[in-house]
């Protein structure tokens, strides 16, 4: 993936990033290390293009990836909540009509 910073592009690895965070229709993309980088793409062309094994749409602000969840936990109104092992912007909540295919992508774990 292709970054854009001030008149410069650089590549990101997919597999280092840990989750999509959009806000006022900004896209940005959050590393383990804690590096934020901005993306060029709409979180809706972005779950387009990802392996969809690795990362998940769990709602309209966040793409995350499977291997930065540690863990998860039973939100209201069977709902669920995802942890993940960087800190986050706010919490992620999977609705209840996806909790039952995030359930199966998590299940699916390769």
């Amino acid at each position: 993936m292709l970054i854009t910073k001030a008149d410069k592009f650089y590549p990101l690895p997919v597999d280092e990033v840990c989750f999509f965070y959009t806000l006022n229709e900004k896209v940005m993309a959050y590393t383990a290390d804690g590096k934020v980088h901005p993306v060029d793409r709409t979180l809706d062309a972005l779950g387009e293009q990802l392996d969809g094994d690795t990362f998940f749409r769990a709602n309209r602000q966040f793409i995350i990836a499977r291997k930065a969840i540690r863990d998860i936990d039973l939100w209201f109104g069977s709902r669920l909540s995802v942890n993940l092992q960087i800190p986050l912007p706010e919490r992620i909540i999977i609705s209840k009509t996806k909790t039952p295919v995030f359930k199966r992508w998590i299940a699916a774990e390769q």
